[in-house]
């Protein structure tokens, strides 16, 4: 009975595992290329900025910040964070960041440049100059804090690469 079993030729075999075997070698090329393109585009252009000084004054509800782009990308600043010194928490998060107060945004600085940014108030600071507004602007977290606290300062980038410096609302 055993000479009535057809079995599949050496070279349809050979074939096969061939096939097989290329097959296997283009999807790890796939894989592995695609993971290393994701690595390098996240990781290629890190923005890299660092705070100068910072102001925050609770009269008016703004913050005044001087940025470097200490790589050689531009960066666009998106947002500034006043954040608890001592937990972190975020206490006022600004959206309206422009070169001027009451200025349109976005800010975007050329690489190796320095800018002095202006934080308007949240929740329609972006009128007039954003001062005059007695307790300052409102949004997450409640409004300006009070004149003499140390607050934790966050510029953060398109990308999401930031920079934190200390400073004492006035």
């Amino acid at each position: 009975e055993r000479s009535r079993r057809k079995a599949i030729s050496p070279i349809i075999a050979t074939l096969i595992l061939i096939v097989i075997t290329v097959v296997a070698g283009v999807m790890l090329y796939g894989f592995v290329s695609g993971f290393m393109a994701k690595t390098t585009s996240s990781t290629g252009a890190v923005a890299q900025i660092a705070i100068d000084s910072a102001g925050v004054s609770n009269s008016s509800g703004t913050a005044m910040i001087i940025v470097t782009n200490t790589g050689t990308t531009p960066v666009t600043i998106t947002q500034v964070n006043l954040l608890n010194a001592s937990t972190g928490a975020p206490i006022v998060t600004f959206t309206n960041i422009s070169t001027s107060p009451g200025g349109t945004p976005p800010v975007t600085i050329a690489g190796g440049n320095t800018t002095t940014i202006y934080a308007d108030p949240p929740g329609g600071g972006g009128h007039g100059h954003g001062r005059g507004h007695g307790g300052g602007g409102s949004g997450p977290g409640g409004g300006m804090p009070r004149p003499g606290t140390t607050v934790l300062v966050q510029v953060v980038t398109s990308t999401g690469s930031y920079a934190e410096a200390y400073t004492t609302v006035s």
